[in-house]
C-alpha cells in the first residue's frame, strides 16, 4: 500500500511564500520607479522610463534569493536618489 503525499511540503511552501514576497518587493520598487520618472522634466521622461525597464528586465529571471534581495535593495537606493534629485531641482 502506497501512502499518498501531499504535493506542497513545509520546505517547498516556504520557498514559494519567500519567492512570491520577493517578487512583490521588485515588483512594487519597479511601480515606484515609473511613478518616479513621472515627476522627471518632459524631455528626460521616455527615457528614464526606458533606462528603469531596461534594469527591470536585465535582472528579469535571476533565481538567487539572496542576489535578487541584493538587486532591491540597490533599487531602493537608486530610487532614494532619484528622488533626491527630483525633489532638488523642484520637481515634486
Amino acid at each position: 500500500v502506497s501512502e499518498y503525499v501531499w504535493p506542497f511540503t513545509e520546505r517547498r511552501l516556504a520557498m514559494d511564500l519567500r519567492s512570491f514576497v520577493l517578487r512583490s518587493h521588485a515588483l512594487r520598487l519597479y511601480r515606484s520607479a515609473l511613478r518616479a520618472a513621472r515627476r522627471a522634466p518632459p524631455h528626460s521622461r521616455d527615457e528614464l522610463r526606458q533606462m528603469i525597464r531596461e534594469e527591470m528586465e536585465r535582472h528579469r529571471f535571476a533565481t538567487d534569493p539572496q542576489q535578487i534581495r541584493f538587486f532591491i535593495s540597490d533599487g531602493l537606493q537608486r530610487l532614494k536618489g532619484l528622488n533626491i534629485l527630483l525633489g532638488i531641482q523642484g520637481h515634486d
